[in-house]
């Protein structure tokens, strides 16, 4: 228990230093700096920083907020995001162990982290970020499947390249998810313009759920995506509602919530394996209607943005998809 417990804390501070070296990825690519050079320094004054001033967390704490030289405040990002950091890559090491799967995940988590950053701080994704995320996705969906085949040779168990196979393995499930999330993300997007005279998503949108889609595949992109859509209304659901209520848009509030329980118990009966995707059909007709009723409840709510384009207020998309994806990983 001991052994273990030291484990877990080596993790954790490890994961507290990836988070500090995230928030300079985040800051210098906003700031389209280099991340290597030149050495940490108070985005105020300019004066570079002691190694004791880059401590995470305690130096943020030890400093009480403020630059040790001009006393400028210092931002509440550094310790937020090296503690997201640092218990995200515990908990993904306690569901993965010592695995190709916990490097795997730290690695997608720490693209997640910054892309969720720039989102977030200056409301833009950058295509380098995104690509390296599809990456990612498609060369573990490569190192999977080798492995499997690997396994299999070992076992001596005969490899046939059936139909089957070919539609089901890691490296076309990958495919077909990054060409799902590009697809459905702009289709979505695009629909915007017919119903609310602008693009629903930004573009940067697109290419995260394109990334999500050769992570996960497009089976589990569908709940992801689901599950996005979910998180994005329940941070911006109380403007939301009160929009809705203020404006009297009850076929809109009455849409949304049946997407949202549908969603929610689709993905219930998943997890429960009540549904799998052995029953295919099954499976494909309720995914269908989860797709229709989220369509339905766009629609609606395009349709009292482009009547009131006095209530529209912009959130990025990306951090939602990116709070799913972490959901997703965990559990």
């Amino acid at each position: 228990m001991g052994a273990l417990i030291a484990i877990l804390a080596l993790v954790f501070v490890t994961g507290l230093c990836i988070g500090s070296f995230l928030n300079v990825v985040i800051l210098r690519t906003l700031s389209e700096e280099s991340i290597v050079f030149p050495a940490s320094k108070c985005p105020k004054c300019q004066t570079p920083l002691k190694w004791w001033h880059n401590i995470p967390v305690l130096s943020y704490i030890f400093l009480r907020g403020k630059c040790a030289f001009c006393k400028e405040h210092i931002s509440i990002q550094y310790p937020i995001i090296e503690l997201l950091t640092g218990i995200i890559f515990t908990l993904l090491f306690m569901k993965f162990g010592v695995s190709v799967d916990t490097l795997f995940a730290w690695i997608v988590s720490a693209i997640l982290i910054v892309i969720a950053g720039t989102d977030i701080k200056e409301k833009v994704v950058y295509d380098i970020h995104t690509y390296i995320l599809m990456g990612i996705g498609l060369i573990y969906a490569i190192v999977v499947t080798a492995l499997s085949f690997y396994q299999m040779h070992v076992a001596g168990t005969p490899i046939e390249f059936t139909k089957y196979l070919i539609l089901n393995n890691p490296i076309s499930s990958s495919l077909l998810g990054l060409i799902a999330g590009a697809l459905i993300l702009e289709i979505c997007a695009r629909s915007g313009y017919l119903l609310a005279g602008t693009r629903a998503f930004g573009e940067g949108d697109t290419f995260i759920a394109a990334g999500l889609g050769a992570l996960f595949g497009w089976k589990t992109l569908l709940i992801v995506l689901a599950l996005s859509v979910i998180i994005q209304v329940i941070i911006f659901l109380p403007i939301f509602i009160k929009g809705l209520i203020k404006n009297k848009e009850w076929k809109t509030l009455i849409s949304f919530t049946v997407f949202a329980l549908f969603a929610i118990a689709f993905y219930t009966l998943q997890h429960l394996r009540i549904i799998t995707v052995d029953n295919a059909i099954l499976y494909i007709g309720l995914a269908l209607i989860l797709i229709i009723l989220g369509i339905i409840s766009c629609i609606f709510i395009f349709k009292g943005l482009r009547e009131n384009p006095e209530n529209r207020t912009y959130m990025p998309f990306g951090p939602a998809m990116v709070a799913a994806a972490f959901i997703a990983l965990i559990l």
